[in-house]
């Protein structure tokens, strides 16, 4: 701001200094581009408030301001993967999947399934690359010998028996290298329980 400016086409912001109305409108106008400078701010971490441009702008930037303000203000910001669309997927849109035990959104605009770990198009049937927690998981269930269904995910446990497993969603599999049964070449009866002393 220049100093020849008259008190009354500047504000004066909670930091003490004043601002020009063109400089404040600039601010604001680059605030809605740029998440870096949302809210806008003069030297302080204190942001200048609305008021002071409430009557630099019409209601369309207006409410364009408050959509962006809550847009760079929230953490964790998800946006919809889908090409050409790219928006903004509100906290409030956010379910839980119960089939998985994994979080999900829905892109308001294109109606989008986004996974929430890993800001993707939502893993139908199949782990987010993310997912640290089912990575943990799997890995302790190869070492106590566990298998998974290929089919539902599920993992199960042999006692006993032969290694042709069939899991509560129907599906078959072989005990040792969970491919599909009758597409691999292990052996039916080698698996021996691993708590056996």
């Amino acid at each position: 701001m220049t100093d020849d400016l008259p008190a009354s086409k500047t504000a004066k912001l909670s930091c003490g200094h004043r601002m020009c109305y063109p400089c404040l409108k600039r601010q604001f106008a680059l605030s809605v581009t740029d998440p870096q400078h949302m809210p806008p701010t003069c030297c302080s971490s204190d942001h200048i408030p609305l008021k002071y441009v409430e009557r630099l702008f019409d209601d369309k930037f207006k409410k364009l301001w408050n959509q962006k303000y809550k847009e760079y203000t929230t953490k964790d910001r998800l946006y919809c993967p889908m090409k050409g669309c790219g928006e903004w997927v509100k906290p409030s849109s956010i379910r839980m999947d119960l089939t998985v035990g994994r979080k999900f959104a829905k892109c308001g605009r294109c109606r989008t399934k986004v996974c929430v770990l890993c800001n993707g198009i939502w893993h139908i049937r199949k782990e987010c690359p993310k997912d640290e927690e089912t990575k943990q998981i799997v890995q302790m269930a190869k070492q106590k010998g566990w298998q998974r269904c290929y089919n539902c995910k599920t993992m199960v446990e042999l006692k006993e028996g032969c290694n042709h497993m069939t899991c509560r969603c129907t599906a078959q599999f072989c005990m040792l290298c969970a491919a599909k049964w009758k597409t691999c070449n292990c052996p039916w009866f080698n698996y021996t329980n691993m708590d056996d002393s």
